[in-house]
Order: structure tokens, then C-alpha cells, then sequence
């Protein structure tokens, strides 16, 4: 039970980062993963997990009236049931992917309640309450705050003896079958965000990290390194305005 509310308070105390003090990008997989394996007693897997999941997810954005899949409630779930059971991370996010459109599903609803508080804090601003304002925001916060806690400590309680018992029942052709989808989840996912950003200048770049990991069986920390080389320099002999306009 400890762990259970444990989970949940971190899925739902990092998602009311955003709407209480700002976006800094702190809800996401590679943020949440980590702490739910902290407090799982397992900090490995919950890094791993993070950012297979950032992979996935990295190009998800919510834009006008659209809500995506809730990326808050699947990664933190998906984590915690993962390090639970024992799945495999390829097992793992296939099951973060529905877990999160199912909590999509949640979130509609309460967003469209919450609307009703949302016209509460109207009403009190021609009435000139400042008090009664802060009623409705702080009740509405409230709400959205147990819309993420309830369901991650529900399904870590019940889904976890049912997840256990599924994944030990799965066949292993199906397992492997699993594996491979994981397996591309993370490229599917960069594909995306490459979609939105990709761009013919920077291109090089990208290929360059590509070979320097196919063909010279560089570590991921070593690309990293090259890449952080490799923006200082450009950054320093990019030519600014200033030195432009001195050219002409």
C-alpha cells in the first residue's frame, strides 16, 4: 500500500508542476521513471524505462483542444508494474501505450468538469471575490491532482497481481512478438518528433550520431560528449548579425 501511494503522489505531484509553478518539462517519462524506481527501490530500471519512454513519447504534444495519451499516468504505471512484475522494458512499453490512452479517456472527463469550477471563478470576478477566485482554482487543482493519483495507486494495486499473471501466461512467440514491437516503439517515436524538427541544415548532425553508434560502436555517453564538442564549436564560429553586418 506504502508503495502504492508512494507512485501515485510522484505521478501526480509532477504533473501539478505545470499547472502550479510553470512548465519545466519535468512531467515527462525520463523525470518520472527514475523517481517511481527511487521509491521502488530500483533506480536502474526506472532509468532505463525513462528513457525508452522519452523515446516514445519525445514528440507528443498537446496543441489547441487535443489531448494526447497521458504520458504522466502510463509512464508512472508503467514503470512501477514493470519493476513490480519483473516484465521485460519491451513488455513494458507496449503496456505503457494503453495504459496511457485509457487515462486519456479519465482526463477528458474531468477536464470537462472541472469546467464548472472554471465558470465558478468567472462569476466571483464580476462579483469582485478575490476569495471566492481562489476557491475555484484551488478546488479545480485539487481535482486534477486526484484525476492522476487515484487511478495510478488503483491500477498499481490491482493491476499488478493481474499483469503478473498475464505476462507469466503469455506464450513465447507472442513475448518476442512483444519484443520486436518495443523494439521499434523507441524509432517510431523519434520518427515523429524528427516530423516536427527535422531540418536539411542540421541534418549532418543527426547522421553523424547515427555512425559515429552503427559503425564505430560508440556508447551513448561518448556521442553525447561529441555532440556537446560539436555545438560549442559551431556555436563559436557561427558568424551573429553583428558580424555579418561588419562583412558588408
Amino acid at each position: 500500500m506504502l508503495q502504492a501511494f508512494l507512485v501515485a503522489l510522484v505521478g501526480a505531484g509532477v504533473f501539478m508542476e505545470s499547472p502550479l509553478l510553470g512548465q519545466h518539462m519535468l512531467a515527462r517519462p525520463i523525470i518520472i521513471s527514475p523517481l517511481v524506481g527511487l521509491v521502488m527501490g530500483d533506480l536502474k530500471t526506472g532509468l532505463m524505462l525513462g528513457g525508452e519512454l522519452e523515446l516514445v513519447w519525445m514528440g507528443l504534444v498537446g496543441i489547441g483542444t487535443t489531448t494526447p495519451p497521458d504520458v504522466v499516468v502510463g509512464s508512472a504505471l508503467a514503470t512501477a508494474l514493470a519493476i513490480k512484475t519483473g516484465a521485460s522494458w519491451q513488455t513494458t512499453l507496449t503496456l505503457a501505450i494503453p495504459i496511457a490512452l485509457v487515462a486519456q479517456m479519465i482526463s477528458l472527463v474531468v477536464n470537462s468538469f472541472d469546467a464548472i469550477f472554471t465558470h465558478y471563478a468567472d462569476r466571483q470576478i464580476e462579483k469582485k471575490n478575490w476569495k471566492g477566485i481562489a476557491i475555484g482554482q484551488w478546488t479545480a487543482s485539487v481535482v486534477v491532482f486526484f484525476s492522476k493519483f487515484i487511478p495510478i495507486m488503483i491500477g498499481y494495486l490491482v493491476g499488478a497481481p493481474v499483469i503478473k499473471i498475464i505476462v507469466q501466461a503469455i506464450p513465447t512467440v507472442i513475448k518476442d512478438g512483444l519484443a520486436q514491437s518495443g523494439n521499434l516503439l523507441p524509432a517510431l517515436g523519434i520518427a515523429m518528433l524528427m516530423q516536427l524538427t527535422y531540418d536539411k541544415k542540421y541534418a549532418p548532425f543527426l547522421f553523424l550520431g547515427f555512425a559515429l553508434v552503427a559503425f564505430l560502436k560508440v556508447p551513448m555517453i561518448g556521442v553525447a560528449v561529441f555532440g556537446l564538442i560539436i555545438a560549442y564549436i559551431y556555436y563559436q564560429f557561427k558568424p551573429n548579425d553583428q558580424n555579418e553586418e561588419d562583412l558588408l
